[in-house]
């Protein structure tokens, strides 16, 4: 699968309610912001199968809607491929069950330091670094390695190595964390993880975690890390706000299949640390369009990531999302897909979860031109772009609040 190395950007459109179409039909005045939902509008009337926007479960008492009156923190999981990896898709879900929960303490959730790696991240973070780190990914060979989310590890041998995260953003808005939790490996059990200029107290710590919580939150900080011995590998952090009300971690990486993620040895440790009520699995793109792809393979492999993520979150709902319409090489359509499809479905009817269908709400085989049509697709014809994937993302936070 291709990747997108330099991310799509355009204008942040406006969500399409309910009310805003009554507005529409009545006809008030055309102010600048009735103009772009009005264009929002014409876009989804367009979309063939609207109607199908929701989730089934095959689940008994899935933790679905979400419920913005949960008494406490609702934490999601998502994870994917390059169609997740960029921030665009779940960046506006956050964004749109963060003001659905009006919750003004917006965590960011799960991180990995993508730029350093020298590819696409989301634009809610970025990280600096003086130290020498190189980059791992689950796609290289059959081994396992101590990645988690982000099927990325970094390493470094230098002594106390240094990393700085900021969650300054002039287009989005500065979010703010009190709280971090570092994933790593190390050849030492003494690592030690030193906020600079930040008072601090350690919550929790174990061979592969380290939680600190600052006495006030933060937008961004340097940290040294102290007593690694000769090697320490970091597979991501996690920020969060203690006063946030709902928590949506996302990672991906580009060119990910179900396979990639049964190479990830931290999945299940960190799902289990972070502990969702949800977890979201975007994959299957990839995997169908390998020339090699074998539905039968699929299947298995698609059944023991499930069972990774069941084994690591017992009580926790799983809800699987079959991948869009695509071309391969921007011509022909790819009937690898409804297999595809087929076999999520199978396995969330054999496993016991949820199926979030957005080939079929995006129109089913050949769709993808009625998405470039208006707009909302890059010209692979494989990936949508930024305003297409906002749209998803919308589409998305609607299936999750809606009563199934």
């Amino acid at each position: 699968m291709q990747s997108i190395d330099k991310p799509y950007k355009t204008k942040r459109v406006v969500r399409a309610t309910t009310l805003a179409l009554v507005l529409f039909i009545v006809g008030i005045p055309q102010t600048t912001e009735t103009m772009v939902i009005n264009s929002k509008l014409k876009r989804l009337s367009l979309l063939p199968n609207l109607g199908l926007n929701r989730i089934i479960a095959y689940q008994d008492n899935p933790k679905l809607p979400v419920s913005s009156s949960n008494s406490t923190i609702f934490r999601i999981v998502h994870i994917g491929d390059s169609h997740i990896q960029a921030g665009f898709f779940t960046g506006e879900v956050r964004r749109l069950l963060s003001s659905y929960y009006n919750d003004s303490a917006i965590s960011v959730g799960y991180v990995f330091p993508y730029n350093l790696a020298g590819t696409n991240s989301p634009s809610d973070y970025s990280f600096t670094s003086n130290s020498n780190w190189t980059f791992r990914k689950v796609l290289i060979s059959d081994e396992c390695i101590g990645a988690g989310l982000s099927g990325m590890i970094m390493e470094t041998a230098d002594i106390n190595p240094s990393l700085s995260v900021s969650l300054k953003s002039k287009k989005n808005g500065d979010k703010y964390f009190d709280e971090i939790t570092v994933l790593f490996e190390s050849e030492s059990n003494e690592i030690e993880v030193l906020p600079e200029g930040i008072k601090f107290d350690v919550k929790s710590k174990d061979a592969n975690h380290v939680h600190l919580k600052f006495d006030s939150p933060v937008s961004e900080a340097n940290f040294q890390f102290g007593g690694q011995g000769a090697k320490l590998s970091i597979s991501g952090l996690i920020l969060e706000n203690s006063k946030s009300k709902i928590v949506y971690n996302s990672a991906g990486l580009n060119g990910a299949d179900v396979k990639s993620y049964l190479r990830a040895a931290s999945l299940g440790n960190q799902l289990a640390l972070i502990n969702p009520q949800l977890v979201i699995v975007s994959l299957g793109t990839n995997d169908a369009y390998h020339p090699l792809f074998d539905a039968s393979i699929f299947n298995v492999m698609l059944d023991s990531l499930i069972d990774r993520v069941k084994q690591a979150l017992p009580k926790s709902t799983i809800l699987l999302t079959i991948p869009g319409d695509h071309l391969v090489s921007r011509v022909n359509p790819n009937p690898n897909l409804l297999l595809v499809k087929e076999a999520i479905i199978t396995s969330a009817i054999a496993k016991g979860c949820c199926i979030w269908d957005f080939h079929s709400l995006m129109g089913g085989e050949g769709s993808i031109k009625i998405w470039n049509g208006m707009g909302l697709t890059a010209p692979d014809l494989l990936h949508l772009n930024a305003k297409g994937y906002q749209l998803q993302g919308e589409l998305l936070f609607e299936a999750l609040t809606t009563s199934i």
